[in-house]
């Protein structure tokens, strides 16, 4: 596998790819000539709009009721690899006080924990793909500024203790707050963590900027835990110590299991204990500043979006732990999921002490050639039938992703037969997927004219090997350009619509941290001897699978063949205001029905020896 990594090296550094790298008129021809690789402009104008996000103001209404709105757990994703070999063992130079001087013995480095010190940590192996918070001033780029809107608070939480309503009990989808533009049922960070109403906080990220996070959630007053990722064993130990040696209280790393082939901790999400409710929270951002809208300088408007799940499980009134064989399967999931993670034993206690009833809707399933927690696309295929979603005669897949991998026709077939609950197997006959998926990313000019510019698209790749590579769909592309102007998308969505064999219509979103790859995914191979080689995924992954009501559905004029069009997925104007149960893009928030709440979540895999 390492001299796999050491040939991509070189590409890597060429992470921004499409979108950053200057390119010959060809090439862009190449990449993304519209009228060849997109088809019909009516129909990507409706998906653009569908997933864009800076859709009509709404309110969410409270009360629906629609029993058949479900949303089920998957942990995956993809995220740059990192060479635990060739990981750096030099300490990060940035350094970040304490809070309390009377209780700080030392100051805090940030070991990793913000982006440019992540960055340093991974010099050898990324290069260029540092992500620059501060970019030219907009009207020396390209004039390019976004409406002005009342600022929202952004300043440091006081906190104290507060319990605070469940405002989300059967779930939601919420974009993330931007600085400049409307808040359209967006969310900020602050309003997400409700400091004052919480004690302990359990957040997973791929890349964090301490500094800002401490002046979000004070140590001394939420004890924190922070899941982080780092390979290599003597990195983990180092960042440790040093974090003890700053004298920083309530607070503490984790680092999950990465042994064998998993490189990469790249799951996002959040378990926010207060007094009478647990908010669980997935979203698409990494802890920082930029991923989560606010900037540095007064003239700045936000740069980047991002989307999130969150839902508030209210304690249990017995205040006992609950039998997990008797809890729901969002339930069981997620404490296994941080059981795989050895995430502290009294974090999973603690966990069981709420209340998922309301996510009892899940129907039961299981995929053979996996244990019973199966993951990557085996548990995005158990978690669809899980839902009831499989039995499907056709169906289209829009995905949004903030990185693209090296997809080919074999991913792109197992992503579609996973989406219709179906399993990849040895009498899987190859199919030509490639005019039933679309995948969205932005194009060089898109990056160009962002508000934020090329030095704000750093995280946003995909490698020059991979999109010149013969088995690469370029014709799946879609030019990612969203209608929050001058905006760039860390998101990771994948829409799903379709048509069951009754005949019946449906519609799904994935939300998470998983990107259109084989290292979120997992790649599987039929052997030489004929046999399925086992499931080989890389990364640590976490997302959520939410459905969009059958009447929600039912309310949109179907196209040929009774597939709903992507406008099934938006939530503004008088259908949101008749039901809040759709799942939408980033564009604004949409309450889930009763019920919502299935999970499964999954620890990341090894490849089979012989594959």
């Amino acid at each position: 596998m390492s001299s796999t990594l050491d040939e991509e090296e070189d590409e890597i550094k060429l992470a921004i790819a499409m979108s950053l790298q200057q390119s010959s008129p060809a090439a862009r021809h190449d990449a993304f000539a519209s009228n060849e690789i997109t088809g019909a402009e009516d129909e990507d104008e409706d998906i653009r709009r569908a997933i864009a996000l800076s859709l009509q103001e709404t309110q969410p209404v409270d009360g629906l009721t629609d029993s058949a709105q479900a949303s089920s757990l998957i942990s995956k994703d993809s995220a740059p690899p990192i060479d635990a070999s060739k990981h750096s063992t030099q300490p990060p130079s940035k350094i970040l006080q304490a809070k309390d001087s009377a209780n700080t013995t030392e100051p805090l480095g940030s070991v990793g924990l913000d982006r440019k010190a992540m960055e340093q940590e991974r010099l050898a192996r990324l290069s260029k793909r540092k992500r620059d918070a501060s970019p030219e001033r907009p009207s020396k780029r390209n004039g390019r500024t976004p409406p002005t809107q009342t600022p929202a608070s952004t300043s440091t939480i006081t906190h104290s203790s507060v319990a605070v309503e469940s405002q989300y009990p059967r779930g939601a989808i919420k974009r993330t707050f931007a600085t400049g533009y409307p808040r359209t049922n967006d969310i900020t960070i602050d309003e997400l963590l409700q400091a004052s109403s919480i004690h302990i906080a359990v957040i997973s990220s791929f890349m964090w900027d301490a500094d800002w996070l401490l002046k979000k959630l004070d140590p001394r007053k939420v004890k924190q835990i922070w899941i982080m990722n780092a390979k290599d064993k003597d990195v983990q130990l180092r960042w440790v110590r040093e974090m003890e040696a700053t004298g920083v209280p309530n607070l503490k790393v984790h680092f999950p299991p990465m042994d064998g082939m998993t490189i990469s901790m790249h799951s996002k999400f959040m378990l926010l204990f207060g007094k009478e409710k647990l908010r669980f929270v997935v979203p698409t951002a990494n802890m920082t500043q930029i991923d989560w809208g606010e900037v540095a300088n007064d003239w700045q408007p936000g740069v980047m979006e991002n989307s999130v799940f969150l839902i508030d499980l209210p304690r249990r009134k017995d205040g006992e732990a609950q039998d997990r064989n008797k809890s729901t399967k969002f339930g069981q999931e997620l404490i296994h999921f941080l059981e795989q993670q050895k995430v502290d034993q009294k974090v999973v206690e603690g966990v069981s002490k709420f209340d998922f009833s309301q996510t009892d809707h899940l129907a039961g399933g299981s995929w053979k050639h996996e244990s019973d927690h199966p993951t990557g696309l085996p548990g995005l295929t158990q978690a669809i039938r899980e839902l009831q979603l499989d039995n499907i005669k056709e169906a289209e897949l829009d995905y949004a992703a903030s990185s693209l991998g090296a997809i080919n026709d074999t991913l792109l077939q197992r992503l579609y037969l996973a989406a219709c609950g179906e399993s990849f197997t040895t009498n899987t006959e190859s199919s030509n997927m490639r005019n039933h998926v679309r995948i969205y990313f932005p194009t060089n000019e898109t990056v160009e004219r962002s508000i934020g510019g090329p030095n704000c698209g750093g995280i946003i790749s995909l490698t020059k090997q991979h999109y010149y590579a013969s088995t690469f769909p370029k014709e799946c592309l879609r030019d990612y350009d969203s209608t929050r102007r001058g905006m760039l998308s860390h998101n990771k969505l994948l829409f799903v619509r379709g048509r069951k064999r009754c005949g019946k219509s449906f519609a799904w979103v994935y939300i998470g941290s998983a990107n259109m790859s084989e290292s979120a995914w997992g790649g599987q191979r039929v052997l030489k001897n004929g046999k399925m080689g086992s499931l080989n995924i890389k990364n640590w992954e976490c997302g959520v699978v939410m459905q969009v009501p059958d009447h929600k559905v039912a309310a949109v004029e179907l196209l040929d063949g009774n597939i709903p069009p992507m406008s099934v997925f938006e939530a503004g104007g008088k259908m949101l205001e008749e039901n809040q149960g759709v799942c939408r893009t980033n564009a604004d928030d949409s309450d889930v029905s009763e019920g919502s709440g299935g999970s499964r979540v999954h620890a990341p895999t090894t490849g089979d020896k012989n594959d």
